[in-house]
């Protein structure tokens, strides 16, 4: 093309510019949560003298991203749209598990796998469900953890055990699934409080 006939054209494709305008399409804001509660854990019962290191979590697809992840029907799973977690799905829950250990105040120590302390014992757990449960118009968050509990001088499995919690959302907002999900996390570690010094008093 000769530059008097290329001139038009860098003209046309200048004024686009200017005005703002382009082909691609414009991203989808996204908007992040934080799982909410953990102030409610119930932490009256006896005491053990160990400390505990609690793992980093596992997860099996699709849960181990930050999506918030809606079941619309058995086996099948979906994104929320605009909608994340502002961490991992493993890295919430097991924040979670930290501060419930360390609100209980029933050990001697809590210690996430960061620190170089020793421990007596590592809970660590796979995440098999961490989803939005759709049923007609009921709205169920899942949180589902197989925890193990390991001596960690001998590497010995001391117990182990599957936690399923649910809890309704109020409506079909991310809010109300957001607070749901803080509901059943907030159960599931409570839960899994209790049988974890229930399983330590026994060593």
């Amino acid at each position: 093309m000769s530059p008097r006939h290329l001139a038009p054209t860098l003209l046309a494709l200048l004024l686009v510019l200017a005005a703002g305008c382009t082909i691609l399409p414009e991203r989808e804001p996204q908007r992040l949560f934080a799982l909410p509660g953990g102030t409610d854990i119930d932490a009256s019962g006896p005491t053990t003298s160990a400390t505990l290191r609690i793992d980093s979590l596992t997860a099996s697809a699709p849960h181990g991203g930050n999506q918030l992840l809606v079941m619309p029907a058995p086996d099948e799973y979906e994104a929320w749209a605009g909608v994340r977690w502002r961490d991992d799905a493993p890295r919430l829950l097991q924040e979670r598990l930290l501060e419930a250990f360390r609100h209980a105040n029933r050990l001697d120590g809590v210690i996430d796998d960061n620190s170089n302390a020793r421990s007596d014992a590592v809970l660590s757990g796979h995440i098999a469900a961490f989803h939005l449960r759709l049923d007609g118009d009921t709205r169920r968050a899942v949180v589902r953890l197989d925890a193990q509990l390991i001596d960690e001088s001998s590497r010995k499995l001391l117990a182990s055990r599957r936690f399923e919690t649910m809890a309704e959302a109020s409506d079909a907002t991310p809010e109300a699934a957001v607070m749901s999900f803080g509901v059943a996390s907030d159960e599931l570690a409570e839960v899994l409080t209790g049988w974890a010094i229930e399983v330590l008093e026994d060593q």
